[in-house]
């Protein structure tokens, strides 16, 4: 309590100060924050970290839209920024590219979220060609070797869905769910499918599939409160794609495994208290300013 209403207090006071402080280390060093910043830490998270949350406590609204607009020219803006700093880029040479590079995984952050929603908020429907197609290419991939007889099938719980129809199941993440499963599955088959073997333990086994997509819902958590910034942001020289977010959930699917089985639970009702404690230890190494959500089978394969 005391702890909360010290850090309450420190963050008022350092916020009514701020602007005193930047204006005395304007003035000592000659440079602007956004150029002290761009300085005093080498390209990755803690770089644009920093870039960010100056850019939204700026007092100029020009500099504010740049971290909410959704389509931003970031060649125009960069130029903007450097006039109206008055940045001179004689001076300065490498202000101009670590800028750019720093807006690029700005703006790229809030467009992959969008993306992701979108596909989040697309209802998978058995109505839909495609949709069946891309189900039916998951069997395939996570068993070659047995056919799937119908498409109403109790199969289906081989591969870790609940019943015999896969399309109830993705309610909850739409497509994403699907899609990710699907990365997964085809780019990392050999770890995919080692995983759904052990999926199958009598005692410590788990759903795969119904796993995967809750898998699916705490990566897009993560995404969504902005913690994924800094895998991103140390990651990434640019805009971050759909497909590199599919990747960090590889990842997290990958160690979720390894750290389930480390826990040894008493049976599957414990999922939830496992979750939680994985989420957390998500959460404090995306606190980490280094940190990078890559597990060696992904840089095998690169």
């Amino acid at each position: 309590m005391i702890t909360e209403l010290f850090g309450s207090v420190w963050a008022r006071l350092f916020f009514l100060l701020r602007p005193m402080l930047k204006w005395v280390l304007n003035r000592v060093t000659g440079k602007c924050e956004l150029l002290r910043i761009t300085y005093q830490y080498s390209q990755g998270a803690e770089r644009t970290h920093n870039i960010e949350a100056s850019l939204k406590q700026s007092k100029r609204p020009e500099l504010n839209q740049l971290t909410i607009e959704e389509s931003t020219n970031i060649s125009n803006a960069v130029l903007q920024v450097m006039r109206v700093k008055n940045i001179i880029p004689e001076v300065h040479p490498q202000f101009e590219n670590s800028f750019r590079i720093c807006l690029l995984q700005i703006c790229g952050y809030r467009e992959l979220l969008t993306n992701v929603e979108q596909l989040r908020k697309t209802k998978y429907t058995s109505d839909n060609p495609e949709h069946e197609q891309t189900l039916m290419h998951l069997w395939k991939l996570l068993m070659p070797d047995d056919e799937l007889q119908t498409r109403a099938s109790e199969q289906w719980k081989h591969i870790g869905f609940q019943g015999n129809n896969p399309e109830t199941d993705f309610r909850g993440m739409g497509l994403l769910g699907l899609h990710q499963l699907i990365h997964f599955a085809s780019k990392y088959n050999s770890e995919a499918r080692k995983i759904l073997q052990k999926s199958h333990h009598p005692k410590l086994g788990y759903s795969f599939a119904i796993v995967g997509i809750n898998l699916t819902d705490l990566v897009y958590d993560l995404l969504k409160k902005g913690y994924m910034r800094t895998h991103f942001y140390n990651k990434i020289c640019g805009k971050a794609t759909i497909e590199e977010f599919h990747e960090v959930y590889c990842h997290v699917f990958y160690e979720f495994d390894k750290f389930w089985y480390s826990e040894n639970p008493k049976d599957i009702m414990e999922f939830g208290q496992i979750r939680e404690k994985y989420r957390k230890k998500l959460v404090h190494s995306l606190k980490q300013p280094n940190t990078v959500l890559v597990s060696g089978f992904q840089k095998r394969s690169d």
